[in-house]
């Protein structure tokens, strides 16, 4: 199947490619500023089809330090890109580099062949010249990234706030930020290394108000604590959850 087009920063890219253009920004702490996308099809005569189809990408070098234009192609090298900077010695541009998305599904065939080039470390030119850049990065592809940086899972809201919780206690429709307090508590409850409530009492039975069922849930957090069973989320049943790695707030 065909990569997930999406329009980025103004140009014609796909999902992936996106993806691996802002792990390397993380890598080199900045964003860059982008030449030409992909799905150009005889947009820029220079780039000889390479752009055609999907996974390539020219980035804006033309300000930078001969360092920082080094570090730009070092980190598309380092999520998957073959990329190389190119100069105005070599051809009608300025200063930028380019980079093609090594594995991409939509990849034109120049773009094709320039990912054979660099793997056998040649600078993906006419010329057939010796690769110019960082080495150490020709096997790299952003599965195999990927594997080695897995995406940090979000760090899941786990506060509690007591007010949310006395509001639970009379009154059904809670909405925002208080009912995504209700719903954690009710959750952390019913969680298989809590089992104070089966994952069927998450939600009231037929007829029965929320604010009624958080009384009840609480009963049964009570009772399945051995704290005192009053049916009001109060500091023991606080305490229980701050065990549980919980933050509770006024």
């Amino acid at each position: 199947m065909p990569e997930a087009r999406i329009v980025w920063r103004g140009w014609s890219m796909n999902r992936r490619t996106v993806a691996m253009v802002e792990a390397a920004e993380t890598l080199y702490h900045s964003k860059f500023a982008i030449l030409q996308g992909s799905y150009n099809k005889g947009g820029v005569e220079a780039s000889s089809g390479t752009h055609d189809g999907g996974g390539a990408i020219d980035i804006d070098v033309r300000t930078k330090s001969a360092a920082q234009r080094v570090a730009v192609v070092k980190a598309m090298r380092q999520v998957g890109f073959a990329a190389w900077l190119r100069t105005p010695a070599q051809g009608n541009w300025p200063y930028h580099v380019h980079a093609i998305a090594v594995g991409d599904k939509d990849l034109s065939r120049g773009a094709a062949t320039q990912v054979a080039e660099y793997h056998r470390k040649r600078n993906g030119l006419a010329n057939r010249g010796k690769d110019d850049g960082p080495p150490g990065f020709y096997g790299m592809t952003w599965e195999l990234y990927l594997k080695a940086h897995p995406p940090k899972q979000p760090v899941p809201d786990s506060t509690i706030s007591l007010a949310a919780m006395a509001y639970a206690r009379t009154h059904d429709a809670m909405t925002g930020v208080w009912g995504a307090d209700r719903a954690r508590v009710i959750a952390w409850a019913a969680h298989p290394k809590v089992g104070a409530i089966t994952k069927a009492e998450t939600v009231p039975a037929a007829g029965v108000p929320w604010h009624l069922h958080f009384q009840r849930v609480i009963r049964k957090v009570q009772l399945h604590f051995k704290l005192e069973v009053t049916g009001i989320f109060n500091n023991s049943v606080a305490t229980v959850m701050k065990r549980y790695g919980y933050k509770i707030v006024a």
